[in-house]
């Protein structure tokens, strides 16, 4: 009997090694296994055309109370030479100075995080801003439903 289950043991800890096999794929691939639907949407702002891209998930409570939403902006590789700036603001901005949170990364995926109002009316409007290097300001707006994923 004692023999038996020292095979047996011997065999039971060979298939635990077997079992992780079928993960490991999943588990070296550079993509997370759990991520929320992204959404992506193509705008053109001015002469320029971007592409805002975010997770379908309700904006973060950070430890200072604000509530806050990341965004990643794509440029098109012929207009990255042109752009200077790029900021995200919820509300039409009313001057440079007041343009948002400015977006930063490499230049053909940038980043912002967007503070996102405690109360939403429903109309209210994620606002792009980009500046070339010639001083031009480009302005567009984006409901903000069609960017938020319909969570608030």
């Amino acid at each position: 009997m004692r023999r038996l289950w020292r095979r047996g043991r011997f065999h039971l800890s060979a298939l635990m090694m077997l079992v992780p096999l079928p993960f490991l794929p999943d588990y070296f691939s550079p993509k997370p296994i759990f991520v929320p639907p992204e959404i992506r949407r193509d705008l053109a702002v001015g002469d320029f055309s971007v592409t805002l891209a975010t997770y379908d998930e309700a904006p973060g409570r950070m430890p200072t109370g604000e509530r806050m939403k990341a965004y990643r902006i794509h440029v098109r590789p012929a207009d990255i030479d042109r752009i200077r700036g790029i900021f995200l603001r919820v509300g039409k901005p009313r001057s440079l100075r007041t343009a948002g949170t400015l977006a930063f990364g490499n230049p053909y995926e940038r980043e912002a995080e967007v503070t996102v109002p405690d109360e939403l009316a429903g109309r209210e409007e994620l606002w792009v801003t980009v500046e070339d290097w010639g001083g031009g300001i480009h302005q567009a707006p984006l409901p903000l439903g069609e960017i938020f994923g319909g969570r608030r």
